[in-house]
């Protein structure tokens, strides 16, 4: 399974924490779809990034 590269684990995970603490499930909701059009929902790092979300999108 390819990973991510580290650049953009860590540009995700960013935007992921900033969404989660200004309670904006819009921004959770693109950066989702966004992580799944580039890498696939089989990758490793996706499903990682995808459980730090606070809010259901």
């Amino acid at each position: 399974m390819e990973r991510m590269p580290t650049r953009d684990y860590e540009r995700f995970r960013t935007a992921i924490e900033v969404a989660n603490d200004q309670q904006d499930k819009d921004a959770l909701r693109k950066i989702q779809k966004q992580l799944i059009a580039e890498y696939g929902l089989n990758n490793s790092d996706v499903e990682y990034l995808l459980k730090k979300f606070r809010y259901n999108v």
